[in-house]
């Protein structure tokens, strides 16, 4: 059973997946954006550049974490349903992404406080693998067919919303309180902010209902003993490997805005302070919502496969020169242009992602759903998560004279286009799946 129009049911839903992507971007991009104030916070004097590194290096052993929570949510979410699996999750998510802002300093605690660090950063990525291993599904199993293109754009584009939001709160307190009184103390606000979303979402999902698909599973007896595994027994391993192909690029497209532009804008030779930075890039990531949106929509008239090939195409062509306009208007100063890259940069890097909810509930089958969905996303992180290594090994070992000594564009640029190479193949062996009903049926027996 799939809705075929749009209910209050719908509606909370959908509100709940976008507040509950949200809040995972939001944890993230606090870690990134404020990077280079968390390294000399919780680590040992260090340059700034090797210090920033550290932390985003941290980031990525959080991420390296989600497939455990996807493996263990996803599972749940297909045994026990959709909606139980997301108060769970949300409430693990805003309370442990909440506990950074109680981490002691390194002046107090020493390397104690950045392993302290690393650890809530494991236990966030765990909660945020389960997020998205039963949200997705729930979102999409409540969208009427001719809206699931927009829909999935705009549940996607909560984790741009997220970053966006993240990097306008860090920019009050930076103006409230200045850099230095961030570095002292405020900064512990900033991270305690997160109990606000994680707080709307719980509240949210307690006033949900089950998907109809989910119940149509259980009516039917369609239940999986082993949901997870089955992914990778025939004929569902095929699919979960090309699905694994195609997110690994996903994640160095992401990870080539939400990662390197704030690095990029936030390093010499770039002239702009931290409050500047943060700024610009605040703007790609409204754009970055922008283009979820519009990509999500066009898919459900282009296809999202043909779509996906076409844009990956066009990414690889112009990533060089996109990165190389930000740098030359960082190094000149020039915020207006700097801003125009960044629209542009979150546009072509992030609008792929619109097709990420819907794309994914289509590849598999209901009673997998949860675990193909969450194991699926995550699985690109097992090559796409390590992200902050593949950038400075470029920019050490190959780009250096390419980049400049303390920035790493033109390695980014590189990344990104690896991702755009990695997802155009990856779509190509893949089917198109627009058209795809999200409810299963029982297999026919002779």
């Amino acid at each position: 059973m799939e809705p075929e129009k749009f209910t209050w049911d719908s509606g909370k839903a959908i509100i709940s997946q976008f507040i509950g992507f949200l809040l995972d971007s939001y944890d993230l991009t606090m870690i990134l954006s404020i990077a280079p104030v968390l390294a000399k916070v919780i680590l040992p004097p260090a340059s700034p550049l090797i210090a920033t590194f550290n932390i985003i290096l941290s980031y990525s052993l959080t991420i390296i974490f989600r497939p455990l929570g996807s493996a263990i949510f996803g599972n749940l979410g297909d045994k026990i349903g959709r909606r139980a699996d997301l108060i769970i999750t949300v409430l693990g998510l805003g309370i442990t992404s909440a506990l950074t802002s109680a981490l002691p300093t390194y002046a107090q605690a020493g390397i104690l406080s950045f392993v302290l660090f690393v650890l809530i950063r494991v236990a966030v990525g765990i909660f945020a693998g389960g997020e998205y291993s039963a949200g997705h599904p729930f979102a999409m199993e409540w969208t009427p067919y001719k809206w699931r293109g927009f829909i999935s754009g705009l549940v996607q584009g909560g984790f741009s919303f997220g970053a966006a939001l993240a990097a306008v709160i860090e920019g009050i307190f930076i103006g409230i309180y200045g850099v230095s009184g961030v570095e002292e103390f405020a900064w512990r606000y900033v991270f305690l902010t997160a109990v606000i979303p994680a707080f709307i979402a719980l509240a949210v999902r307690l006033a949900m209902k089950e998907t109809p698909v989910f119940e149509d599973v259980k009516k039917k007896n369609l239940i999986r003993r082993t949901p997870l595994a089955d992914l990778f027994k025939a004929p569902y391993r095929r699919d979960f490997l090309q699905v694994m192909a195609y997110m690994t690029g996903m994640f160095f497209f992401a990870y080539a805005l939400f990662a390197f532009v704030p690095t990029i804008l936030e390093h010499s030779p770039s002239t702009f302070s931290l409050g500047e930075a943060n700024y610009i890039y605040s703007i790609g990531t409204y754009a970055a919502f922008a283009g979820a949106l519009i990509f999500g929509t066009l898919s459900q008239y282009v296809g999202r496969r043909r779509l996906t090939i076409i844009w990956s195409i066009i990414t690889f062509v112009i990533a060089i020169p996109i990165y190389y306009g930000l740098i030359t208007a960082a190094i000149a100063g020039n915020a207006i242009t700097a801003m125009l890259f960044s629209i542009i940069i979150g546009i072509i890097t992030q609008g792929p992602w619109g097709i990420i909810p819907i794309y994914l509930s289509e590849r598999f089958k209901a009673s997998m759903r949860a675990s193909g969905v969450g194991f699926g996303y995550s699985s690109g992180i097992f090559l796409g998560g390590w992200f902050s290594i593949y950038v400075p090994l470029m920019h050490n070992y190959l780009f250096k004279s390419l980049d400049t000594p303390n920035n790493v564009w033109f390695s980014t640029a590189v990344l990104l286009m690896i991702g755009a190479l990695i997802v155009g193949i990856a779509q190509y062996f893949g089917p198109e799946t627009l058209g795809t009903r999200l409810a299963e049926e029982p297999q026919k027996t002779t």
